[in-house]
């Protein structure tokens, strides 16, 4: 997992809004797309004195964070909500070797929800537990709920009534800060559901990719703990890849710090073949795509193929972080690999009558709309190198290290290559003796090209 250094910090901008909130006890909602570091912020408010950092009038001996992380929920139910919550609390207690008695109404809590002799024993336990925190422990009670949108979306609307009415009764004591994908509204409109969405309304966040000196911090911290060096030129490479964003980045790093291309001194040009077919890199882009609706994503295949983009959805994709703004003052998508990954979902979409198309969500290879014969492991690879640089010449070096592997570079000659191309061309061209995709450049390599 990528972190920063200890004594620095990520996304002041972040961490201030969030001082600001916790100041006035405020209820807040932190709002980014898949893997954009929104639990790496709150991970980051919990440790000491960042937030007295960021404003003089917190201490953080008055404010128990308690980060709750709802992939440990057991079973999406109004038990295991309250479950959950109160064994968080337990063991945050226990850390801060709370009064004995405290601790003790806890647990006794905590067992009336897990053996309740009734329906409405939960929701009663774990209010009794609440209001003796509020009441008796000497710190306000912060709640961090972590990966909410499927606990809002699928629990029923009385949790939240509830929770609504406890921060209704104590607003000095207690606040709740969510940490979702989508803003809560848009994901439960049920009314008494809505009551808990309305403490979100005006103190919501959007987390947005990193900006350059934090990706610098964030990666100089990996690689020395890694026992590595990145130059400034591979700083560089890796912030344009990943854009900023967590997930990507943290892959990236992965990628320069596993030795794949150490023999030829980590050329960047390998490096980004590899991160072309990387499963990570792939995953992740999935997760961006699938989390956007289909409008955002016409608006973005449009994006690349016309370089316009209508302003309502070029909004909402700047506040996502989809979208970013560049020096020159052009709009882009915000990291070249999840902008290689909509250029091939373009192709996809518009199925041209004529050429080479693979759709990386699914793995299939299609060839003038029809899907082909089954591709080996490596004429795959080797397909999916030619398509990431469509119209452009991959040499023998390339093709090696990004189909074989940086160990082959001295193994692999030039017949090793055309009985690999020429076995890929039986699959993907009509007539392979004259081949009409997957052109030789004599003396240079392999080009693959849409018709002619």
């Amino acid at each position: 997992m990528l972190v920063a250094n200890s004594k620095s910090y990520l996304r002041a901008r972040g961490l201030t809004y969030l001082a600001r909130r916790v100041e006035n006890n405020d209820c807040c909602a932190i709002v980014g797309i898949s893997n954009i570091g929104k639990s790496a912020l709150l991970r980051q408010v919990r440790r000491p004195g960042v937030l007295e950092h960021f404003s003089s009038k917190i201490k953080s001996d008055e404010i128990g964070f308690v980060y709750i992380d709802f992939n440990l929920q057991l079973q999406l139910t109004g038990q295991g909500f309250y479950e959950l919550v109160l064994r968080t609390i337990l063991t945050e207690l226990r850390a801060l070797k709370t009064d004995r008695d405290i601790i003790a109404e806890i647990e006794n809590a905590y067992n009336q929800v897990v053996a309740p002799t009734d329906e409405f024993q939960n929701a009663l336990s774990f209010n009794q537990a609440i209001i003796t925190l509020c009441e008796r422990w000497p710190r306000r009670l912060a709640l961090i709920f972590d990966e909410f949108d499927e606990i809002f979306r699928g629990l029923e609307s009385r949790v939240f009534l509830n929770l609504r009415a406890l921060r209704d009764k104590y607003p000095d004591q207690l606040a709740y800060i969510v940490i979702v994908q989508k803003r809560l509204p848009a994901t439960n409109q049920d009314p008494e559901a809505g009551e808990f969405a309305e403490l979100f309304t005006h103190h919501t966040y959007h987390v947005q990719p990193l900006e350059q000196e934090d990706i610098e911090e964030v990666v100089q911290a990996f690689a020395a703990a890694n026992n590595i060096q990145f130059s400034k030129t591979d700083v560089q490479f890796i912030a344009r890849q990943s854009g900023g964003h967590w997930g990507l980045l943290e892959t990236v790093c992965q990628v320069m710090a596993e030795g794949a291309v150490d023999r030829v001194q980590r050329d960047l040009r390998v490096v980004r073949n590899y991160l072309g077919e990387n499963t990570n890199v792939h995953l992740e882009c999935v997760k961006l795509w699938k989390d956007l609706d289909n409008e955002q994503q016409q608006a973005l295949l449009e994006l690349v193929k016309t370089n316009k983009i209508a302003p309502r959805v070029k909004r909402l994709l700047l506040k996502k972080g989809i979208l970013t703004v560049s020096s020159p003052g052009e709009t882009i998508i915000f990291g070249e690999l999840f902008e290689d990954f909509v250029r091939r979902q373009q192709l996809v979409k518009n199925k041209p009558q004529e050429g080479i198309v693979i759709d990386v969500e699914s793995g299939h290879v299609y060839v003038n709309g029809a899907q082909c014969e089954t591709l080996t492991k490596l004429e795959y690879r080797l397909l999916l190198l030619l398509y990431g640089h469509l119209g452009k010449i991959c040499d023998k070096y390339c093709i090696v290290e990004a189909v074989w592997g940086e160990d082959y570079i001295e193994e692999v000659d030039d017949a090793r290559i055309e009985k690999l191309v020429s076995r890929l061309r039986q699959k993907i061209e009509s007539t392979p003796s004259e081949p009409k995709y997957l052109i030789t450049v004599r003396g240079r390599g392999y080009r693959l090209q849409n018709g002619r």
